[in-house]
C-alpha cells in the first residue's frame, strides 16, 4: 500500500500540488484525472521518488520512501512513463529491462527473467513483436512493449501515465481490462488518464486534481453525483444505463 500524507509536489520555486492525502490500495484501480498541467504526471513521479517532494510524507508499505534504495523501490512499484526514448534493441530485450531490479551480480538474465518477460508480452498483447526492433515499431506497438516492460517488473504496485496513448479504441479497452485483472491479483494499480469517460468506466477510485490540489477522491458514482467533473472541466457529463453498466458521454 502507498500512502500520501499532506504531500506537496512541484519544482524549485513552483508548487504544483499541495495538501495531497491519498492512498493507493491493493486490489484497487485508482485513476488520476485533471486538466492539462494539473499535476498528474508530477504527482506520479514524486510518489516514485523520481523527483523530490516539497513537503509531506510518502509511505510505501509503511516505510518512508526516503528510506528505500532505488533497487528496493523498483521492486515495489513499476512505472510506465508518458514518453520514453526509443533504443535500437528488440522489443523482447526492452521488456527484459523490467527484470533489472532483481538481477544478481553479475547482472545476467536468468531463465525465470526471460519467462516472466515472455508472459508479460503475452499479457500486453505484444508477443508477436518480440523480435522486432523498437525503432521499427509504430507508436501503438511501442506502447504495448513499454506496458509489457512494466508488467515484467512484477511489483505490488504499478503506475501507468497515459497508458492508452497511441492505442486504438479496442486496445484502450484491453488496457483497462488488464488494469482490473491486475487489481484482482492484489496489486495497487494507478493510472493517469485524459479520457474522462474511460476513467469513469474503469476506476474504483477517481482522484480529481485541479487548481493545485486534490479536489476529490471517491468512487465514480459519488464523483458523478457531486458534479465536480463538470465544474473542473467545464463540461456536462452524462450517462446512460446499458447491459454492461453505465456508459458516460459529454454534452
Amino acid at each position: 500500500m502507498i500512502e500520501l500524507k499532506d504531500l506537496q509536489v512541484g519544482y524549485p520555486g513552483r508548487l504544483v500540488l499541495e495538501h495531497v492525502s491519498l492512498t493507493f490500495r491493493p486490489g484497487q484501480v485508482t485513476v488520476l484525472v485533471g486538466p492539462n498541467g494539473s499535476g498528474k504526471s508530477t504527482l506520479i513521479r514524486t510518489v516514485l521518488a523520481l523527483q523530490p517532494k516539497l513537503g509531506g510524507d510518502i509511505l510505501i508499505d509503511g516505510a518512508p520512501v526516503e528510506q528505500l534504495s532505488p533497487r528496493a523501490l523498483a521492486q515495489k512499484a513499476a512505472y510506465l512513463a508518458q514518453s520514453r526514448n526509443v533504443p535500437n534493441i528488440t522489443a523482447f530485450r526492452m521488456v527484459l529491462h523490467g527484470r533489472f531490479p532483481y538481477l544478481p551480480y553479475p547482472r545476467r538474465y536468468r531463465p525465470e527473467d526471460r519467462l516472466l518477460a515472455a508472459q508479460a508480452m503475452e499479457q500486453a498483447d505484444a508477443a508477436d513483436l518480440a523480435d522486432r526492433p523498437m525503432t521499427e515499431l509504430s507508436g501503438g506497438q511501442r506502447q504495448k512493449v513499454y506496458l509489457a516492460m512494466a508488467l515484467a517488473q512484477d511489483t505490488a504496485a504499478i503506475f501507468l501515465d497515459e497508458p492508452t496513448t497511441y492505442l486504438d479504441v479496442a486496445h484502450q479497452l484491453a488496457v483497462m481490462e488488464m488494469a482490473h485483472r491486475l487489481a484482482k491479483q492484489g496489486k495497487a494499480v494507478a493510472l493517469a488518464l485524459h479520457d474522462l469517460c474511460l476513467a469513469m468506466g474503469t476506476a474504483d477510485c477517481l482522484a480529481v486534481l485541479s487548481d493545485g490540489m486534490l479536489c476529490a477522491a471517491d468512487t465514480p458514482e459519488e464523483i458523478y453525483r457531486s458534479g465536480i467533473l463538470n465544474r473542473v472541466f467545464g463540461i456536462t457529463l452524462c450517462r446512460v444505463k446499458t447491459e454492461k453498466g453505465w456508459r458516460y458521454y459529454y454534452e
